[in-house]
Formats: C-alpha cells, sequence, structure tokens
C-alpha cells in the first residue's frame, strides 16, 4: 500500500525536497504551505492520511496552534511529525505533549526524515498491545475499563458516556497501561513501548503524558499510581 503523507510547511523549497524524496521513496504526498490551507484540505480530501510533517513556525497560524485548533474541533488528528528550528527540551515536550509521534530539528537531512517517517508509519499501522486482562474487555478496536471506553478506530476516548479529547500518544499509552494493569511500568519500558525508537523522547515526556491522562480520565485518573523512583502503574 502506498502511504500518503501531507508536508505542510510555508518554505517552498523545502517542500519541493521533501515531496520528491518521499515519492522518490514510494510515498504520495501533498502538500499545504500554511496551517490554514492544511487544514481545509484535511477536512474535503477523500484520501487517508497516514502522516503529516509539520513545520512549527508559519507566519500566521503555528503548527502547534494548528493540531491545538483540531483537538478542540475533534477532528481526526493523524500521525505527526514536527520540523522545526525551535530545539530546546521545552520545545520537544510541548510538541510530544500535543501527541507528536515524532520530532525533527532543521537543518536536518533526508535520510533521517525518511527514516523517521518509515519508522512513525510502521509503529502506527500496527498494533503491539496484547488482549487485555480481567474485566478490561476489547474487541480488535475497543478497549473498555469501568467507565473508561476507547475506541482505535476513531481514536476516540469516552468517559462516562462522555467524549474526552485526546491525542494518538495518549491513546496508545491508556491503552498500554490498561492491557498491562496491576503491572508497575518503568518508564523507560513506557517509551520503548509506546514510543518505540524515537530517539528524541525524554522521560519526562511520560510525566506530561501521564498528567493529562489523569486529568482526562476524571474519576478514574485515580487508578493510575505512581511508583516512585520507578514509573507507573495502572491499579484495579
Amino acid at each position: 500500500m502506498n502511504h500518503t503523507i501531507l508536508i505542510v510547511d510555508d518554505e517552498d523549497d523545502i517542500c519541493m525536497i521533501l515531496a520528491y524524496s518521499l515519492q522518490q521513496a514510494g510515498y504520495q504526498t501533498f502538500v499545504a504551505h500554511s496551517a490554514e490551507e492544511a487544514l481545509h484540505f484535511l477536512q474535503i480530501t477523500q484520501h487517508k492520511i497516514h502522516l503529516i510533517l509539520l513545520d512549527v513556525m508559519m507566519d500566521q497560524m503555528s503548527g502547534t496552534d494548528m493540531i491545538r485548533y483540531m483537538q478542540e474541533q475533534q477532528m481526526h488528528i493523524p500521525p505527526v511529525i514536527f520540523l522545526t528550528a525551535l530545539s530546546t527540551e521545552a520545545n520537544i515536550l510541548q510538541g510530544f505533549s500535543l501527541g507528536a509521534d515524532d520530532y525533527i530539528t532543521k537543518p536536518f537531512h533526508i535520510s533521517e526524515v525518511l527514516a523517521r517517517t518509515a519508522a512513525v508509519i510502521r509503529r502506527t499501522n500496527y498494533d503491539p498491545n496484547p488482549l487485555p486482562i480481567d474485566n478490561t474487555s476489547t474487541n480488535e478496536n475497543v478497549v473498555e475499563y469501568l467507565g473508561v471506553s476507547i475506541n482505535k478506530n476513531d481514536m476516540s476516548l469516552t468517559v462516562d458516556g462522555t467524549p474526552v479529547t485526546i491525542t494518538r500518544k495518549e491513546i496508545d499509552l491508556l491503552c498500554y497501561l490498561l492491557t498491562h494493569r496491576g503491572q508497575v511500568l518503568s518508564r523507560q519500558r513506557l517509551l520503548d513501548e509506546v514510543w518505540d525508537d524515537n530517539g528524541f523522547v525524554l522521560e519526562r515526556t511520560v510525566d506530561v503524558h501521564i498528567t493529562h491522562l489523569r486529568r482526562k480520565l476524571g474519576p478514574y485518573g485515580k487508578h493510575i499510581i505512581t511508583k516512585s523512583g520507578y514509573g507507573y502503574m495502572f491499579e484495579n
């Protein structure tokens, strides 16, 4: 299957280089020169977008603002790799807290972009989560426990029947916690299993995502227990 990638960057040269290189690697590509153009395209396209390569700093709406807008509007968000010259720890953590699947700093080598693109597409099109145990129920696309229900088809979460806005990475993390209930999971294990081979991810990224999950799960957030000096556990 030819995977389809949306390139969003306001620099023509970067768009041309990325589009050409990705097409040579076998991908189908579309290009948007602003966040606004990308949002319009995503609303009207009939193509399934497998990945967005998204510049952060653009003239009007930034890449991070684009993702926040999509979350607020409860739009489907494909996997995202941020492309940016902002490379501080705070910038990286902000990107991952919004649900980014990877973060590539400019200037970049096209070989790195191709490798990370392949890794993210491979990761997000393969579900490593085992079947849940005990009274966590599941089918191919749904994971449920108590009043928490995750639908992996549309990457949605409901808590006691109420829809909750959630990022793809938060979904992945919550699924892993739920399907390993009762197990103490180190931050490194969560990074290895949920973020896979992403070299830019920091252990603090796990803490940020756990904080967001606790808030979004409402009364069920208390089931995510901190094991001081080690990691986290989803308690029965």
